[in-house]
């Protein structure tokens, strides 16, 4: 009931056979995975508009983020462990938009041996809810850089940003921080 049964439990529902096993036919992987906030020091100008296409915000701009497999319940796909093992790792970039509730999202993703990178936003959806403290945001890259036999992905999250700046335990606690993300890779497909 790892990684590979959450991902088994997304192909039922799209009627593909996605993940780490799928063969060579198949057009897509899928991964189900929780994010967590990690402290780590920002490297100078590694948020610049050259990199992102985007101003960084001034403060707290540059984020790091450990990416972990979870456990599902197969009859109904409730997750029962947030954090089975660490998989992946993203650097990212945050930037101030005219719109309050919407950012800038830049970030450089590793997933085992793949690296790739991606652009997009986050929106913030909700403020002091479903409790005082918290605020529910969305969050969307679109992939690229990503090594053949790869042509992009997508890269969206269900997040719940809490008082806590890092780490898993949410304040006030009991709520999954950071994200679910649901990365989605796309194959080239053969004979094109």
């Amino acid at each position: 009931m790892a990684l590979t049964a959450a991902v088994a439990i997304v192909g039922a529902v799209i009627g593909a056979v996605v993940g780490p096993a799928a063969s060579a036919a198949d057009q897509e992987d899928i991964y189900i995975l929780r994010s967590i906030r990690e402290p780590q020091t920002p490297t100078a100008d590694w948020c610049a508009r050259s990199r992102t296409g985007f101003e960084p915000m001034p403060a707290d701009a540059e984020r790091f983020f450990s990416f972990w497999s979870v456990e599902t319940q197969p009859e109904d796909g409730r997750i029962v462990d947030a954090k089975a093992a660490r998989v992946a790792e993203l650097r990212g970039c945050f930037g101030p938009t005219d719109d309050r509730a919407r950012q800038n999202f830049y970030a450089e993703v590793r997933l085992g041996a793949l690296s790739f990178r991606g652009s997009g936003e986050c929106i913030a959806l909700m403020i002091d809810f479903p409790e005082t403290g918290l605020f529910p945001v969305r969050c969307q890259l679109v992939l690229s850089g990503l090594p053949a036999p790869f042509v992009g992905g997508l890269l969206t999250t269900n997040t719940m940003t809490t008082r806590a700046a890092f780490g898993g335990d949410s304040e006030p606690l009991g709520y999954t921080q950071a994200s679910i993300a649901t990365i989605r890779l796309w194959r080239t497909r053969s004979g094109r």
